[in-house]
């Protein structure tokens, strides 16, 4: 079942979440424990003002298990969001890290920020329900476009969009790695 993220749900995300900083090789993750960052990342995740807020990530669950979500929002939302975390990491006296300084969005989209797939249930078509969903949140919210980066390394994610009608509208550099911004009509 695809539902909208409750706050129940928020570790099982903020773990999900956890593959998408390694895959950013954060420098964070070499200076702070999982342990120590973990909950500082729930905690913000529960604030309505984050980028990251449960209330902005629905979730595919079998069995009461959260095994994929997909964080969402509107492109023009604004860089202020992230103030949440930072507020946060002070708290817990953690060194502060931002995950993209870049202007990553396009305004009139709705941006899929992230999507992960619990690597056990990969290759299931999870992503492409995901997928689907975050197009009737567009539709929802009234954006007909839906846009996302994918990481130039990894063709597997870009040929699954590029199945799903996503094309090709720019190359990006967020945190050192190279992006194709992709969008989608729906």
């Amino acid at each position: 079942m695809i539902r909208d993220a409750e706050p129940k749900d928020i570790e099982e995300i903020v773990e999900l979440f956890k593959v998408i900083l390694e895959e950013l090789d954060l420098p964070v993750l070499q200076n702070v424990s999982w342990l120590q960052l973990k909950p500082a990342l729930m905690e913000a995740a529960n604030s309505s003002e984050y980028r990251y807020s449960y209330k902005n990530a629905i979730v595919k669950e079998i069995d009461k298990k959260v095994v994929g979500f997909s964080y969402g929002y509107r492109g023009e939302t604004d860089k202020k969001r992230d103030k949440v975390l930072l507020e946060v990491l002070t708290k817990h006296d953690l060194s502060h890290f931002v995950i993209f300084q870049e202007d990553e969005t396009e305004a009139g989209e709705w941006y899929i920020d992230s999507l992960v797939v619990n690597e056990l249930f990969r290759g299931f078509g999870i992503g492409r329900e995901l997928l689907h969903a975050v197009y009737q949140q567009a539709k929802s919210s009234g954006v007909d476009k839906v846009g996302l980066n994918v990481n130039q390394s990894n063709p597997k994610a870009r040929k699954l969009y590029e199945k799903e009608g996503f094309r090709k509208s720019r190359e990006i550099e967020l945190m050192g790695h190279l992006y194709t911004h992709m969008q989608k009509q729906v």
